[in-house]
């Protein structure tokens, strides 16, 4: 019987990987969507993952939570976690982010790993003889984190394994059916950056990670009333059934959260101030560049026309002064004909002289 499920198993995964193959390449939008065969997740503090989804602020701005699933180990540690089904306009494109609060243990880069899931999730409360002083020493690093994933990727399938290979159940679940009443995947990374800031201590008697869950949970829920919830069985923020105490700040995480995205509002019009102003700067210097060919041109144009006009000019000096020596020639050639007529005719009278003188003789 177990040989007939392990076979049938690796059937399954075969022909999964194979269906993977075939699929086109999904969104890239850097800090949520990941290669389908790639096995590695996504996985960042929930403080960085704002400006990993910056990097592609249009398009991220367009994909939207439909889903929240509040869920929670039911044996161990009973660790508390939520998981958001993201949306994107190109379908049948979606992904699965998670996010949780554990206790700060990070590798040597200073980044979390999956390895580190294995450690300390959570810590049950601590007894009622328990001090206050002892209350105050449960103060430690939180480490609040995303986990991201393509739908059907073998990422995803790798994060299932992390966070389901343990006995786990549903709380509860929060659905956005229109796209109007869903919160943006950039203002879930705001929620889940301003809820961490909030408290970014790891206390086990209220700030651990059934205070992070409840707080982002109803936090949405008071953010985004447009929505539907499964019957709320009220089973987080327990350990073996007994109820952990833990600070009431959705109020003000609220509060942070429109804070916060009016900052981020404010930024962009500064950003988009700027832009138009370098923009209006850029086509006010092309249009001066361009008046000033057209006044160079117009320049060059007049240079041109004063050139012609010269050169009429000193053409029609020339044709004036070759005819004014041409007349001059002529009247030299007029005046030596005349002198040469005269003497000519001295000549003929000398000669008429000479003939009556001789006559007379």
């Amino acid at each position: 019987m177990k040989s007939k499920k392990g076979s049938w198993s690796v059937i399954r995964q075969f022909f999964s990987k194979v269906i993977r193959s075939l699929m086109a390449s999904p969104p890239e939008i850097e800090g949520l969507f990941t290669p389908i065969q790639s096995p590695l997740p996504i996985i960042r503090p929930v403080d960085n993952w704002p400006a990993m989804l910056n990097i592609h602020a249009a398009h991220a701005s367009q994909c939207f939570v439909e889903e929240v699933v509040h869920y929670k180990h039911t044996q161990g540690k009973q660790h508390e976690f939520l998981r958001f089904k993201v949306s994107h306009p190109v379908k049948p494109w979606k992904a699965f982010v998670f996010a949780d609060r554990t206790v700060n243990m990070d590798d040597e880069d200073g980044e979390p790993s999956l390895s580190n899931k294995a450690a300390m999730l959570s810590s049950p409360a601590p007894s009622s003889s328990s001090s206050s002083s002892t209350h105050s020493s449960c103060v430690l690093p939180a480490h609040d984190t995303i986990y991201a994933a393509t739908a059907s990727s073998e990422a995803l399938a790798r994060l299932h394994v992390t966070f389901f290979k343990d006995p786990h159940g549903t709380v509860r679940t929060l659905t956005f059916d229109t796209e109007n009443s869903r919160p943006s995947v950039l203002e879930l990374a705001s929620l889940l950056r301003v809820t961490s800031h909030h408290a970014p201590s790891y206390t086990a008697c209220k700030n651990q990670c059934y205070w992070f869950a409840d707080t982002v949970y109803e936090a949405l829920r008071q953010l985004f009333p447009d929505h539907r919830q499964s019957p709320d069985s009220r089973r987080n923020a327990t350990y073996r059934g007994i109820g952990i105490p833990m600070a009431n700040s959705v109020g003000d995480v609220c509060v942070a959260y429109h804070e916060e995205r009016a900052g981020i509002l404010a930024r962009a019009n500064e950003e988009r101030e700027r832009y138009e102003a370098v923009r209006t700067s850029l086509v006010r210097s092309a249009s001066e560049r361009q008046e000033a060919r057209e006044e160079g041109r117009e320049e060059g144009r007049a240079e041109e026309r004063a050139a012609l006009e010269r050169e009429r000019v000193e053409e029609r000096a020339a044709l004036e002064r070759e005819r004014v020596e041409e007349r001059a020639a002529l009247e030299r050639e007029r005046a030596a004909f005349a002198a040469r007529e005269q003497g000519l005719v001295r000549v003929i009278e000398e000669l008429a002289a000479q003939s009556r003188n001789a006559a007379a003789n």
